[in-house]
C-alpha cells in the first residue's frame, strides 16, 4: 500500500498519526477517533507485505473536527497505548536519484545573504543590574557600531543573566570578543562570543534530541527539522537557556490556572515529582511583560508524561470532584492544576476559537447547537473518577460501551439531538413503578440542593443557569433576549416565576414495559425516562441519582396501601442507576409538540362549548324564571280583581 502522503493528498483536515499497534486495524483506528468528531475515512500504512508499519492517516469532514479530535486523541489511549497524534502536512518530494532513494538535501541558504547578514554577540554572566539596553549598546561602541541590543527577560520580568548586541560589521564583532576577555559590567566579568548560526543551533538540538528521535521514522525527522526551523525566531539563534516550548516537542503538556507569581524553578520542582523535566516554562505576554496563568512542561520520558496526562482532573464545570478530592501533584500553591497535551500554534488558536464558541453558545451569544452535544459528557464516569469506586468493572464497561453507542448514533443521524430536560436512566428495579419513579425524581431535587448548601455540591456555573433559563423561557413562548432587557425591572423574573408555579418540578415519569402476545403490559424492563420542567432541574437530578443505589424504601415512596400490597419484591437487588440525558429524534419531538397542540386546542374547545352550552342554560333559566313571574303576576292580578268583585256584592 503506498503512502499517502507521499502523493501529496493530505490537508489540514487529515492527522497524521504515530505509535499504532502492529495489531490494530484500520476500523478500530476509526471507531477510536469517531469518538471525537465524525471520520471519513481511516488508513494504516502497511509494507509490501500487508504488515503495519505503525503509522496511519485519519481523515475528517472539517479542519475543526481534525482539531478536535487531535486534542482527544492525545489525551486517550488506543489499544493501551497513547498515539503520537499531528495535523498532516503536504510536502514536496524530491525527484529519485539514480540510486532509487529519495534525495534528503536540505534547502541551502543563500551564500551571498549569509555573508550580509549582521555579525551577532551573546553576552553571559551578565548581572542583573544591567536593565538598560542603550547602557550596553555604549559599553560595545568603543569596539564598533552597534547596530542592536536585545536584554531578554524570563517569566514575571525577571532578568536572564545574559543580552544580544549586533554589530555592524564583522570587524567589529572581532574587536569585541578580543577586548572583552576581562571585561567587567557593574563589577562583574562578563563573557562574549559569537552567537550560533540557526543551522548550527538546529544540528546542535538534533544531536541533544537523537535518543528520543530514532524511533521515528526518517520522514517524521524530516517534518521535525522544518517545523523547528519555523518555529525558531531571530531571538533563538543561539544556545540560550530560556528554553521556548517547540510545536513538536514531544511529552509537552500545557498548563493552565497557574499562578501569576509562578517561576521556573518552583513550576520545574512542583513536576519532578512526576519524573525527570526538560523544561517548565510559565507564558509571559510580551506586549506587557505580565504572566498569563499558563505554562509548558515537557517531559524526559513517555512513561511521566502519560502518567501526568491520564490522571489530571477534567477540566470541566461539571465535574464530580471537589477540590479536596484531587490529588495533591495537581495542586499547585493552593490551585487546582488544568492539564491538557500541548498542540503546533495553529491547532490551539483553532482550539480556541472552538471552545470561546462554544461559551457564546452557553451564554446564548452565539449560534445554537441545537443538537447539545456537549451533554454526552455529563454524567459519564470515567475509571479515574471518585464514584468510579463504588462501581463494578461491568457496571463501568457497560457505561462505557453506552456512551460509544450514544456517540455513533449521534455521528450517524443528524436528526437526533439530546434533550435539555429529559433523562434516560437504566438499571431500574423492575419493581419500581412509574409512581415512585416520579417520587424519587422530586427526591433527587431536594436531596441535591440539601448538599448544596451544606457545600458538598459544586454550584452550577453562569453558563448552565443562563441556559437552563434561556430553554425554559423559550420553551414558554418568550423572547429570551427580551427576558434579558427586562431584567434589570424585574417583571421578566416575576412573569416566569407565576407560569412555573402552576407546573411540578416533575413533569413526567414513563418505565418501559414488556408487551404480551394479548396487548397487554408486562413487567418492566428495567429502563424509563424522566422528565423535568427545565434544564437546571434536570441537571441536579441527573446528577443526584446517577450511580444512585435504589433502596426498597424508594420503591414503595409515593404509593398508597393498596399499590404498595401489588408490588413483587422477588429477587429485588440492589442497583445502581445509569442516568443520561435522553437522545430524541427531532422528527419524533415535532409530532409530540404537534399532537400536544391539537390536544390543547380540542381541550380549549370542548371548555368553550361547554361554557357556551351553560350560557344558553342559564338564559333559558332566566327566561323561564321571567316568564314564571309573569305568570304570577297576571294570577294575583286576577285574584285581586275576584276579591273586590266579591266585596262589592256583599
Amino acid at each position: 500500500m503506498s503512502d499517502p502522503n507521499k502523493e501529496g493528498k493530505v490537508d489540514k483536515n487529515t492527522l497524521f498519526v504515530r505509535g499504532i499497534p502492529t495489531n490494530a486495524s484500520k476500523e478500530q483506528l476509526s471507531d477510536f477517533f469517531s469518538e471525537f468528531a465524525p471520520v471519513k475515512h481511516a488508513i494504516i500504512v502497511t509494507d509490501k507485505a500487508e504488515d503495519s508499519k505503525g503509522f496511519g492517516f485519519v481523515s475528517f469532514t472539517s479542519e475543526d473536527d481534525a482539531v478536535l479530535a487531535l486534542a482527544g486523541a492525545k489525551a486517550k489511549k488506543f489499544n493501551k497505548v497513547l498515539l503520537k497524534v499531528d495535523i498532516a502536512k503536504r510536502r514536496e518530494r524530491k525527484e529519485k536519484k539514480a540510486s532509487g532513494e529519495i534525495a534528503r538535501e536540505k534547502p541551502k541558504h543563500d551564500k551571498e545573504s549569509i555573508e550580509k547578514r549582521r555579525p551577532r554577540l551573546i553576552v553571559r554572566n551578565l548581572p542583573w543590574s544591567a536593565r538598560s539596553s542603550q547602557d550596553l549598546k555604549e559599553v560595545f561602541e568603543k569596539f564598533g557600531n552597534v547596530v542592536d541590543v536585545i536584554i531578554p527577560r524570563k517569566a514575571g520580568g525577571r532578568m536572564s543573566g545574559f543580552a544580544f548586541v549586533t554589530m555592524r560589521k564583522q570587524s567589529g564583532a572581532e574587536a569585541a570578543i578580543a577586548g572583552s576577555k576581562d571585561l567587567k559590567i557593574d563589577g562583574r566579568e562578563v563573557q562574549v562570543e559569537l552567537a550560533l548560526e540557526k543551522e548550527k543551533f538546529l544540528e546542535k538540538k538534533k544531536i541533544e534530541t537523537k535518543e528520543e528521535s530514532d524511533e521515528e521514522d526518517e520522514d517524521d525527522e524530516e517534518d521535525q527539522e522544518e517545523a523547528e526551523d519555523e518555529d525558531l525566531d531571530d531571538e533563538e539563534d543561539e544556545e540560550e537557556e530560556d528554553h521556548k516550548p517547540n510545536r513538536q516537542t514531544p511529552y509537552c503538556i500545557f498548563i493552565r490556572n497557574l499562578p501569576y507569581d509562578a517561576s521556573e524553578e518552583t513550576l520545574q520542582e512542583h513536576f519532578e515529582k512526576f519524573g525527570p523535566i526538560k523544561y517548565a516554562l510559565p507564558v509571559v505576554d510580551h506586549n506587557t511583560g505580565q504572566a498569563k496563568g499558563t505554562g509548558f512542561v515537557a517531559f524526559k520520558d513517555s512513561e511521566d508524561y502519560e502518567d501526568c496526562l491520564l490522571n489530571a482532573p477534567k477540566p470541566t464545570s461539571n465535574s464530580v470532584l471537589l477540590p479536596d478530592e484531587v490529588s495533591p501533584l495537581y495542586v499547585y500553591q493552593g490551585r487546582v492544576l488544568s492539564i491538557a497535551p500541548a498542540v503546533d500554534r495553529d491547532s490551539a488558536g483553532k482550539l480556541m476559537e472552538r471552545n470561546e464558541k462554544k461559551r457564546q453558545e452557553a451564554l446564548g451569544k452565539g449560534e445554537k447547537d441545537k443538537r447539545n452535544i456537549y451533554l454526552l459528557h455529563e454524567g459519564r464516569i470515567s475509571e479515574n473518577s471518585v464514584l468510579a469506586n463504588l462501581l463494578t468493572p461491568a457496571d463501568l464497561k457497560a457505561r462505557e460501551e453506552s456512551y460509544k453507542l450514544r456517540v455513533q448514533q449521534l455521528n450517524k443521524n443528524p436528526t437526533l439531538h439530546l434533550s435539555l430536560t429529559r433523562l434516560a436512566i437504566r438499571n431500574l428495579p423492575r419493581a419500581m413503578t412509574e409512581k415512585s419513579l416520579k417520587a424519587l425524581g422530586r427526591k433527587a431535587i431536594v436531596e441535591f440542593a440539601t448538599e448544596l448548601r451544606q457545600g458538598k455540591r459544586n454550584p452550577f456555573s453562569k453558563e448552565e443557569l443562563v441556559r437552563s433559563s434561556k430553554h425554559r423561557f423559550e420553551m414558554e413562548g418568550g423572547n429570551f433576549q427580551e427576558l434579558l432587557d427586562e431584567a434589570t425591572t424585574g417583571q421578566a423574573s416575576v412573569t416566569l416565576q407565576k407560569k412555573n408555579k402552576k407546573k411540578g418540578v416533575v413533569l413526567q415519569s414513563k418505565i418501559i414495559t414488556e408487551v404480551k402476545g394479548t396487548g397487554e403490559q408486562g413487567r418492566s424492563r428495567g429502563y424509563g425516562f424522566l422528565e423535568y420542567r427545565d434544564h437546571k432541574h434536570a441537571l441536579m437530578g441527573l446528577r443526584w441519582l446517577n450511580a444512585h443505589l435504589v433502596t426498597p424504601e424508594e420503591i414503595f415512596e409515593g404509593l398508597n396501601e393498596d399499590e404498595k400490597k401489588s408490588i413483587n419484591m422477588e429477587g429485588f437487588s440492589k442497583r445502581r442507576l445509569i442516568v443520561e440525558f435522553a437522545i430524541e429524534n427531532a422528527q419524533v419531538v415535532r409530532r409530540r409538540k404537534e399532537k400536544a397542540i391539537n390536544f390543547r386546542k380540542e381541550s380549549l374547545k370542548r371548555k368553550a362549548d361547554e361554557m357556551k352550552k351553560t350560557d344558553e342554560e342559564l338564559k333559558a333559566e332566566a327566561k323561564k324564571a321571567e316568564d314564571d313571574k309573569k305568570a304570577e303576576d297576571v294570577r294575583q292580578i286576577i285574584a285581586d280583581k275576584r276579591r273586590r268583585k266579591k266585596r262589592q256584592k256583599h
